[in-house]
């Protein structure tokens, strides 16, 4: 009886151990990870394989078919590392690459240590090689920096190009404010005076100080003569467009936010974070977002971003308003600026709010604490 019994348990562990069952059936291969690439991408370039007609942007890497300047055709060879473009793959043969510089323009001046040069009557940071020279033609990409003037520009790239490559235009984006329609003028940051007499207004659309604009014209005797004004917004951004850029403000409770200082996104319980949680959105972090319709389905915070992009400043307020002007309003002697992007809540306007007690929000700007969002409060 016990050699049966030892014979059955000598089966057992051969069966175990694999001597005729299945072992040696393979594992099934895991599907390949796909990269799914945006629709729409706004950011800058990480690289670029010219061999293999390739760049990728946030990310993501795409096949490029045609690369463009506005109106002007350009090659695969005149991406560089670090410009700010915006990647479209509606074409089924690969994507459109649009250069969206912040400044195009001539070198007007390099100092002597290299570190700083001037464009469209615009300092800026930047170390300057060899090969950049006074009254080049250059590209400049950059994203906003908040500086003791105001909303500045972190330089991130200088690119060197041909003037026939962009017909001779100038071109700079910006902040505008101190806009005046009886001389038809406005500022661009701190330095740049805008004349707009002759320009055509994108979309016919209303300017207003606060607007993130673009501008296209000619630099004549240190004014920047507007041939084209348009304001840029993230309003028409839809599903599956993603968007890097700096956030330039957050409300107390996180609900909304700003980026690149024209366009604002709402947070929900729906948003998803990379790389971060809620607590680090906050103004001055690198982010790339995923927008639909408004609402923010995806923020992803950039840990490896070195850029310098200046000391945000934030304020929160309440009290009696007790005086309102066009374009200002006081609380216990304090002046309150709006804007294109102050957002008035509870049916609240600016010509109503003399006597109303309210909670403002908002940030710094030039001097000037500007109203982001205007609420009404109970005393």
């Amino acid at each position: 009886m016990k050699k049966l019994v030892l014979a059955a348990l000598v089966g057992f562990v051969l069966t175990g151990c694999g001597g005729g069952g299945g072992s040696d059936e393979s594992k099934p291969t895991p599907p390949p990870v796909v990269d799914a690439k945006p629709v729409a991408a706004q950011g800058t370039i990480n690289k670029v394989n010219y061999a293999n007609k390739t760049v990728e942007v946030n990310g993501h890497t795409y096949q490029v078919e045609r690369v463009q300047y506005g109106s002007n055709a350009l090659s695969i060879d005149d991406l560089k590392q670090n410009m700010m473009v915006e990647v479209s793959t509606l074409a089924k043969s690969g994507a459109v690459v649009s250069i969206e510089p912040t400044m195009v323009g001539m070198i007007s001046a390099i100092s002597p240590d290299r570190k700083t040069f001037v464009v469209n009557g615009v300092a800026l940071t930047f170390d300057m090689n060899a090969e950049f020279d006074v009254n080049d033609w250059v590209m400049v990409s950059s994203l906003p920096q908040a500086t003791a003037d105001g909303l500045g520009y972190k330089v991130l790239s200088v690119v060197k190009i041909e003037q026939d490559d962009v017909d001779g235009q100038y071109e700079i984006e910006g902040r505008l404010n101190n806009l005046d329609q009886n001389t038809q003028t406005f500022k661009l940051g701190a330095n740049t005076n805008v004349y707009f007499g002759d320009a055509i207004i994108e979309d016919n659309a209303t300017l207003t100080n606060g607007q993130w604009v673009e501008v296209k014209g000619q630099m004549i005797n240190e004014e920047f003569h507007a041939t084209e004004v348009e304001v840029e917004t993230y309003d028409d951004s839809d599903n599956d467009h993603e968007i890097e850029g700096i956030v330039t403000w957050v409300n107390s409770d996180k609900s909304q936010f700003e980026l690149n200082a024209r366009g604002r996104f709402i947070v929900n319980s729906q948003t998803r974070f990379e790389d971060g949680s809620k607590v680090n959105l906050v103004a001055g972090e690198l982010v790339e977002v995923t927008a639909v319709n408004g609402v923010a389905k995806e923020i992803e915070f950039e840990r490896d971003f070195g850029g310098e992009t200046g000391n945000w400043h934030e304020f929160e307020r309440e009290g009696y308003v007790s005086s309102v002007s066009y374009d200002h309003f006081m609380i216990a002697g304090e002046t309150f600026y709006v804007d294109a992007y102050t957002e008035f809540e509870d049916n609240l306007k600016l010509e109503t709010l003399n006597g109303v007690y309210i909670d403002v929000e908002g940030v710094i700007i030039d001097g000037k604490k500007v109203a982001r969002e205007i609420e009404r409060e109970d005393d």
